[in-house]
């Protein structure tokens, strides 16, 4: 099962957030027919917006979308994620390895020069929207950059995804590790020190079956951590039928007339699970005379 955990170390100060999404990542690049590039680009954006979602309140009607926006093929990656753990997304080219050569799997080439939006909406009125550009074209770098920057919370992004040899995602997961304003020095560059001698990438070890838990251990020199909590991350769309006949009242009035003159009727496609939707011509009717 996919799971999302919360971990706190005491004697150093520091938190972290751990995500394992190979079934999540998987059946959203799946439902989206992703080739590769754009596997590697939709599967990170899943493991970077679950950390993102996991650092909200737990079981609350918190909620974060995360967008990588850019000039270069893929164009959009788009990933909502909530406090349960449910996560949604799409790409606005999922076969950037078809239209254009990019090459080996590439992020920076496959999303361009862009931004990283991430908008967090925490039941507070407005929700909070941030906007960065891309410095470095690696979601794990740019996303640190954002939490740094942006939220003035130091943060180091670990991120993992490997694909088999037929292109599907062999394994997905990422860790998120942040300081509080009294962490020592001395814990943050030791911390960092072991993330770069990493005896092996994050995808390869969760490929081989590794235990994120013990990653986290390692990185923080298997000082004592506690589990705060931990829950499921599940791919779940919150489209419904109601749901997008409400958006279809922003259709002008002449085009559904047409819908209903023409095509007797409507098929609406949701954009994050590619469920489709079909509209009478009554539904429709009731749209431009509303009883």
């Amino acid at each position: 099962m996919d799971m999302v955990s919360r971990i706190y170390c005491e004697s150093l100060k520091l938190r972290a957030y751990t995500v394992v999404t190979k079934q999540t990542a998987a059946e959203i690049t799946s439902i989206h027919k992703t080739t590769p590039n754009a596997t590697l680009a939709l599967g990170r954006t899943v493991n970077a917006a679950a950390l993102i979602a996991a650092t909200l309140k737990p079981e609350s009607n918190q909620s974060i979308l995360m967008k990588f926006s850019g000039e270069g093929p893929v164009r959009e990656v788009h990933v909502q994620c909530d406090a349960f753990g449910n996560v949604r997304g799409y790409i606005a080219n999922p076969a950037p390895d078809i239209t254009k050569n990019i090459g080996s799997l590439n992020f920076s080439k496959a999303i361009g020069a862009g931004f990283l939006t991430i908008i967090k909406d925490l039941g507070m009125g407005d929700p909070y929207t941030s906007v960065t550009p891309l410095l470095y074209g690696e979601v794990a770098a740019d996303l640190a950059y954002h939490l740094t920057t942006s939220e003035q919370v130091p943060s180091a992004v670990i991120l993992g995804l490997n694909l088999d040899s037929e292109g599907g995602i062999s394994s997905s997961g990422g860790i998120l590790i942040q300081t509080f304003p009294d962490t020592d020095p001395e814990a943050i560059e030791k911390v960092e020190s072991n993330i770069k001698s990493m005896p092996s990438a994050l995808g390869d070890l969760l490929e081989k079956g590794e235990n994120i838990y013990s990653v986290v251990s390692g990185l923080f020199d298997n000082h004592k951590t506690e589990i705060l909590s931990s829950g499921p991350v599940k791919h779940q769309c919150r489209c419904s039928h109601d749901m997008l006949l409400g958006l279809m009242k922003t259709v002008h009035h002449d085009e559904l007339m047409d819908m209903i003159e023409t095509d007797k009727g409507a098929t609406v496609t949701c954009t994050f699970c590619r469920k489709e939707y079909i509209f009478t011509e009554d539904e429709l009717k009731t749209l431009i005379h509303p009883a």
